[in-house]
């Protein structure tokens, strides 16, 4: 008989992994990084749980595969691992991250998981607040939106927009985007959760004349049962916002058939200090963890564009689609 081509599990792998999800804590973290990070202190937070106690499970997660890390700056964040097809026990992990995605959480975990994302938008807005007067020369210094600006036209053109549709707009701050969106479709919607960012975007709309912008503040998912676009666009917002994979189900929630959500933002980067002068929240992101969030909220990846720029940082300007057949 020829040998099987399934690779050859080790038994102390497959006894690790055994071990490791054999508790019910360690089940409810996974079931919590399922498509989101948290630091070490924000899951002792949630789980009410010691730093001792949290950082043995994380390690006894980490050691059989389940978990992995991502550092931001000074900063470790932990996330629900992604499965390799060369793992030898990835039908196992597969089984056991649908089996952990039926879980129920309970209501005071969901409760501590938004006072977390409260917390990191209380963050976001204290730094607006207190900076919108320059923040967009501080932005400006870390990726100018004529450096990038370009690529993100030309992904728009090649999808063949009508003049008619609807574009929303998330965050718009004093970018020259809004411009040519509002120049570009008959109706754009922009939405900000800060009151200052919106009120400058808004004596630049009436200085440049958009009669066309209609301005509304709050979180996108505030307006998921009353608008309905054709695109969403997030232009250097997202590593701003205290939940990046909440965007994506609240871009399925709101775009029409066919509909595309286009984001533009840093790749993966180190430079702490970021945080300081333009109040990141993260430190850009990896290609995958879009295209996994996408992935978890039912959209379609579309064409990407990565640009490398003088300074140092990267930036992607990537679509994802709802699908044509969609409701």
């Amino acid at each position: 008989m020829p040998s099987s081509p399934l690779q050859t599990v080790d038994s102390d792998q497959l006894l690790t992994f055994c071990k490791a999800s054999a508790e019910s804590l360690r089940l409810d973290v996974l079931r919590v990084l399922s498509v989101e990070s948290f630091g070490v202190m924000e899951l002792c937070h949630i789980f009410d749980t010691a730093q001792s106690g949290m950082s043995h499970h994380l390690k006894i997660l980490s050691r059989a595969g389940l978990l992995q890390t991502r550092r931001e700056g000074n900063s470790i964040f932990y996330r629900r691992a992604i499965i390799g097809s060369d793992n030898p026990i990835s039908h196992l992990m597969t089984a056991l991250f649908e089996s952990i995605d039926r879980i129920v959480l309970p209501r005071d975990v969901q409760k501590r998981c938004a006072q977390i994302h409260e917390t990191r938008a209380r963050h976001s807005n204290d730094f607006f607040r207190k900076n919108a007067d320059r923040l967009k020369e501080n932005q400006d210094l870390i990726a100018d939106f004529s450096h990038y600006g370009g690529c993100l036209t030309d992904l728009l053109k090649n999808e063949k927009f009508s003049p008619d549709d609807t574009v929303l707009e998330v965050g718009p701050g004093e970018s020259d985007l809004l411009d040519q969106l509002s120049q570009t479709f008959h109706r754009v919607l922009a939405v900000d959760n800060s009151k200052e960012m919106l009120s400058r975007a808004c004596d630049l709309a009436k200085l440049k004349k958009l009669g066309n912008v209609e301005f509304l503040h709050g979180e996108l998912a505030d307006f998921e049962s009353d608008q309905r676009t054709n695109l969403i666009v997030l232009n250097m917002v997202l590593h701003h916002l205290a939940s990046p994979v909440q965007i994506f189900h609240s871009a399925r929630n709101m775009l029409l058939p066919g509909g595309c959500l286009l984001i533009a933002d840093l790749c993966s980067h180190d430079q702490e200090w970021t945080r300081d002068i333009c109040g990141d929240l993260w430190l850009g992101f990896d290609s995958n963890d879009l295209d996994k969030w996408a992935e978890s909220a039912g959209l379609e990846k579309g064409q990407s564009v990565y640009l490398g720029l003088k300074n140092g940082f990267q930036v992607q300007v990537r679509l994802y689609h709802q699908a044509i057949d969609d409701n």
